[in-house]
């Protein structure tokens, strides 16, 4: 889809993050709220479907929700304007998060907090607009009791979801176990666990972040970029560690790191910025497959002979660059730079596969 606005990218952004409903997926007792496990994992499911139901309309139609409109003249960018899109959409899944924290669920499975509670709360995560954005919340299934121009201290606002009530069930349990995690700060980091909606934060009596796998970023790809990033990764696991690095949603902001258990070092990386993956091979033993190299497509070594920059042993702690010899000239490439492949192609990932392959019986 085409956008005219940073918003529109950054709720994609968010919406891509959204966790699939699992097949199974163990819910601790202490947040079912004295529901089955099946009707909670149901309001759970629909506080899944209702948050991408938002992030995708503000997407299609930020100006609906009274979003920054600021014109789109860098994908990537890094400017004041794509901060504040940010700043401005974010108030949608923050409101979620603190009609969560501060209220109290009731016998009938709706949510009770107190107006100064909420403008508090809201105050503090600079939710501005709040009375349009709790009318807002009305059009996707919210009812919430009378209140004034905006919610007042003392006065008990009342929250239901009528196609569901076990809805605002999970909303409390997401929230109040992002909370635990966070030590109470709305702020956190940590956030991001309630903005995917990650069901491992309700497993343990002990709240814990949840584990990630590489599966994690495949939630961030298209279709083809999933199955690189997956032959990628069923070749480099095979003698390594993964670790996982879970930047912001803002930008999508996703990586993998696999180190050999051997030596310890890393073999490669996977990285998502916006809708791009790239590779990043660490190939410390070139030089002694330089046959399979040359064999590669032109476009492969070319990439290859140009990725990176020299060695400068710029870093005592540095092992040293990677050394080689190709085509009849000497190079030294900087282990930080070298070898990135961006704008993957299946040639791309095929060669891939194989330099790693071959890595790895030397590693």
């Amino acid at each position: 889809m085409d956008y005219q606005y940073y918003v529109q990218i950054i709720a994609a952004n968010y919406l891509k993050n959204v966790m699939d409903d699992p097949v199974s997926r163990k819910i601790h007792d202490r947040f079912l709220g004295g529901l089955r496990a099946d009707a909670f994992a149901a309001g759970l499911s629909a506080l899944r479907a209702l948050v991408r139901r938002l992030y995708g309309d503000i997407a299609r139609n930020p100006a609906d929700f009274q979003m920054a409109l600021k014109d789109i003249v860098e994908y990537d960018a890094k400017t004041t304007d794509y901060l504040h899109s940010h700043n401005s959409f974010i108030r949608v899944p923050h409101l979620l998060l603190v009609l969560g924290a501060g209220a109290a669920l009731q016998p009938d499975m709706s949510l009770a907090i107190d107006g100064g509670v909420l403008a508090s709360d809201a105050k503090q995560l600079k939710i501005t607009g709040l009375p349009f954005l709790l009318a807002k919340l009305r059009d996707y299934g919210f009812a919430f009791g009378a209140f004034g121009k905006s919610p007042k201290p003392g006065e008990t606002l009342t929250i239901s979801y009528l196609d569901n009530p076990c809805l605002c069930a999970a909303l409390r349990a997401m929230a109040t176990a992002l909370l635990e995690l966070s030590k109470g700060d709305l702020k956190s980091s940590k956030n991001n666990w309630f903005y995917m909606l990650h069901p491992g934060l309700l497993e343990n009596e002990t709240i814990r972040e949840p584990k990630l796998g590489v599966d994690s970023i495949y939630h961030a790809l298209d279709t083809i970029q999933r199955e690189y990033a997956a032959a990628l990764h069923d070749v480099a696991a095979r003698g390594t560690k993964q670790t996982i690095r879970m930047g912001g949603f803002m930008r999508n902001d996703w990586s993998c790191v696999y180190v050999g258990k051997q030596n310890k070092k890393v073999l490669m990386s996977l990285q998502v910025c916006q809708d791009s993956l790239s590779v990043k091979l660490n190939l410390q033993h070139i030089n002694r497959y330089m046959p399979l190299v040359m064999a590669l497509p032109e476009s492969v070594r070319e990439q290859i002979r140009a990725s990176g920059w020299a060695c400068a042993r710029c870093n005592t702690r540095c092992s040293g660059g990677f050394a080689f010899e190709m085509d009849g000239v000497a190079y030294d490439k900087c282990r930080c730079g070298s070898f990135v492949f961006d704008d993957l192609t299946e040639e791309a990932v095929i060669s891939c596969q194989r330099l790693l392959a071959q890595e790895l019986l030397y590693s």
